[in-house]
């Protein structure tokens, strides 16, 4: 009896872990450009943009990737600061070598959205913030074009007053992939 529980015991063990390493994120996949080498050298990074739209147009704040360089971002936060009564739209737009073809298009380009939640109103000013853990990734080249990120803020009718989007983005900066 005590060995059949303990018998029992050891494939109850042994499936729990099974099952963990099968649901894990962590688990070996095909190796893809985007994913992290254990080998890469990863060096912390951080930085922060700012943009002062006055009407429905965007403004934009460029951000350069040091060369040779891919930025891996993993969290972006941001707030905005605009006159009572007055949104404002938040993006950011990066480029990654996504077909591989070495030339800069237009599936090379993803935006991102700043989903901003508004936080309220402080003595005329309207506060909206956003703070997202994320995933992107962001080549210094492709080819022979350089590229970097790039932040806009546009609001949603014009003003004579100021405002202001701030971006930050955190994570760190690895080689670009040899192909």
């Amino acid at each position: 009896m005590k060995d059949q529980l303990v018998k029992s015991m050891r494939r109850a063990a042994a499936a729990v872990v099974l099952a963990a390493l099968v649901a894990s994120p962590l688990r070996a996949t095909e190796t893809d450009a985007a994913e992290h080498s254990d080998k890469a050298e990863r060096t912390p990074f951080q930085a922060r943009l700012i943009v002062a739209p006055t009407a429905n147009g965007f403004q934009s704040a460029y951000l350069a990737i040091p060369a040779g360089k891919r930025l891996v971002i993993e969290n972006v936060s941001a707030i905005a600061r605009v006159p009572e009564g007055l949104k404002m739209e938040m993006n950011f737009f990066t480029y990654m070598d996504n077909d591989g073809d070495g030339v800069g298009g237009i599936e090379d380009i993803v935006f991102h959205r700043i989903a901003l939640v508004e936080q309220g109103t402080f003595d005329g000013v309207t506060i909206a913030s956003a703070n997202h853990k994320v995933l992107v990734f962001a080549d210094s080249r492709i080819g022979e074009t350089g590229y970097g990120l790039t932040f806009q803020g546009r609001l949603n009718a014009s003003t004579t007053s100021g405002s202001q989007g701030q971006l930050t983005v955190s994570g760190y900066l690895e080689d670009l992939p040899v192909r």
